[in-house]
C-alpha cells in the first residue's frame, strides 16, 4: 500500500490505519458520494445478484455494514471502501502478505480486488464519471 495515495490519509498502512478511509474527516468532499454509488449499485437488483462486467463475479449489498459490498464467484468475499478508493488512486489492488504491506500494488486489506474494482467502476460508468474525477482531485489535494 502506497501511503501517499491520498493527501488526507493518515497512517502507516498497518492496521488499524489501513482502514482510515472509513473515518476520514474529508470523505464528505467526494469519496462518500462515489462510495454511495457502489452501495447503490450493489442494491440495484433488490438484493439479487448484480453481474460485474468482464468477470464471473456478482455483487450483493453487505447487510452488516456500509463499509463493504459482497462479491461471489465460488466463494464470498468483500470489497471494502478503502480498497476501492485505493484502487481509484493507484490503479492497483492486488493480494499481498504481511511483509508486502508497503508495496504500491498491494491493497490496504492485502486481498486481491483486481479486476473486480475495475469492473465495479465500469458498471458505474467508468473513470470519466464526475464522482470519480472528484475523488481523484481530492486524493491529489487539488480540491479541498
Amino acid at each position: 500500500m502506497d501511503v501517499n495515495f491520498c493527501v488526507h490519509y493518515e497512517g502507516d498502512g498497518y492496521p488499524p490505519t489501513n482502514r482510515f478511509c472509513r473515518n476520514c474527516p474529508h470523505s464528505h468532499i467526494a469519496c462518500d458520494a462515489l462510495w454511495q454509488l457502489v452501495i447503490d449499485l450493489s442494491r440495484s437488483k433488490g438484493g439479487d445478484a448484480v453481474p460485474l462486467p468482464g468477470t464471473r463475479a456478482v455483487m450483493f449489498p453487505n447487510s452488516q455494514t456500509k463499509n463493504s459490498v459482497r462479491l461471489e464467484i465460488n466463494c464470498r468475499w468483500y470489497v471494502n471502501r478503502e480498497d476501492f478508493l485505493y484502487c481509484i488512486a493507484t490503479g492497483h489492488a492486488s493480494m499481498g502478505r504481511r511483509g508486502d504491506r508497503q508495496e504500491r500494488t498491494v491493497s490496504p486489506s492485502l486481498t486481491r480486488q483486481e479486476p473486480y474494482v475495475q469492473s465495479i467502476l465500469s458498471a458505474l460508468g467508468g473513470d470519466g464519471r464526475e464522482e470519480v474525477r472528484a475523488v481523484c482531485q481530492v486524493q491529489a489535494g487539488s480540491q479541498q
